[in-house]
């Protein structure tokens, strides 16, 4: 949808589509982030404790956090209080080493098995790197997956099949599921989860991005359960469940949103408002250019270890504060409520700057949130935090 008007019709448009959806049934709630533990704070610290971006993020048995900071090719780890431990990996070709880090997962056997998409292949490293081995990739991965997940003895990763059009010489999609089950020797099972069951493949935009590193957020219970959430949020989740030899999807009502998850804008409308620019994504695939203001974000979702589930979410009025929030649901997939999300550091709270990077990478078997967030020096930590859910 373009403006022939300029940005002035553009904001009139959006204050017509930004009005709330309601909500399925539920109820105000609260949830409130308790920051038990923040890695990187302290500028002047040593580098093994500093970070760019941290971007993925396991633990494993004994409490240790596994790291990977997006402009490195290793894996820090630290212990449960915060101290480094070692780094496993190094940048490089050879055994043991990798280029470029695009999954990375600690499976139940406190494995790290880690995706490199430039070499193809995984490596599998035992007793904090002491040992490993590796495995090449299948031919039809057309990079490294994001995320590797575990269930009950098998792995479920994200990815979509691609190949060549020997015609347009362009990458083009032949294989529409972007859920592949892989056993423990991380061969390949079955796949599921079709695209165009949680994008619509019709729009160019949605088209370009459903395939996507970051276009879904991801969660598992482990053993028969995956709940995928669009980035670009547009009130529903997508629980997968296997039953009988199949997976099951049902799709999951949350709670007021946008009526709109996203509008396409035009490269002037862009260029022209810095408030624009701040909330939209630009992608520039086969199919051309576009960009998108996106009203309604998933910030991530996890599965509690009472088998309910907590998407966060981020919504970005052109004008007014952000609406940091999250939603709850039961067991059965039923919304039980909603409300805002609030650290229990006011300071945090009052800062835009802060709030608007909250990313949700983990929840360990405690129920501990692992985050990424800038801080007051406006660089990225690690936050170790408890949710507290705010009930009547």
């Amino acid at each position: 949808m373009k403006s022939r008007f300029g940005v002035l019709s553009y904001i009139c448009v959006i204050a017509a589509l930004t009005w709330m959806l309601p909500s399925a049934q539920g109820q105000e709630l609260s949830f409130t982030l308790v920051e038990q533990l923040v890695i990187g704070n302290d500028e002047d610290a040593l580098a093994e404790y500093l970070f760019t971006f941290p971007e993925l993020v396991r633990t494993d048995s004994k409490g240790y956090i596994y790291v990977h900071d997006r402009r490195r090719a290793d894996v820090r780890v630290f212990d449960e209080s915060g101290q480094f431990v070692t780094t496993i990996g190094k940048r490089g070709e050879g055994p043991g080493e990798m280029r470029e880090i695009d999954g990375m997962h600690v499976d139940t056997h406190d494995r790290l098995i880690v995706a490199d998409r430039n070499s193809r292949r995984f490596t599998v490293f035992s007793d904090l790197g002491a040992q490993f081995e590796t495995k090449a990739f299948a031919d039809d991965m057309p990079a490294g997956p994001h995320p590797i997940l575990s269930l009950e003895g098998s792995f479920a990763l994200k990815y979509v099949r691609m190949y060549d059009d020997p015609e347009q010489q362009l990458p083009y999609i032949t294989d529409t599921k972007t859920l592949h089950r892989y056993d423990k020797a991380l061969n390949s099972t079955e796949a599921f989860a079709e695209l165009d069951e949680i994008f619509n493949l019709d729009e160019l935009f949605e088209k370009e991005r459903s395939d996507s590193r970051d276009a879904l957020k991801m969660a598992t219970n482990g053993i028969d359960k995956i709940v995928l959430v669009p980035r670009v949020y547009s009130r529903y989740a997508y629980r997968y469940t296997h039953e009988g030899g199949s997976w099951v999807m049902e799709k999951l009502e949350g709670g007021p949103a946008p009526r709109e998850s996203y509008m396409l804008v035009s490269n002037k409308e862009f260029e022209a408002s810095p408030e624009l620019q701040r909330s939209s994504i630009s992608i520039n695939g086969p199919f051309g250019l576009h960009r998108a203001r996106i009203f309604n974000w998933s910030l991530g979702v996890v599965i509690l270890s009472n088998g309910e589930i907590v998407n966060f979410t981020m919504q970005t009025p052109l004008r007014g504060d952000l609406g940091n929030r999250a939603e709850l649901f039961n067991q059965a997939g039923v919304l039980l409520g909603y409300g805002p999300l609030r650290f229990d550091d006011q300071r945090l709270n009052r800062s835009d700057e802060i709030m608007s990077t909250i990313e949700i990478l983990w929840i360990d078997e405690d129920d501990r949130l692992y985050l990424r967030r800038l801080n007051q020096h406006n660089f990225y930590v690690l936050s170790v935090a408890e949710l507290v859910i705010g009930r009547p």
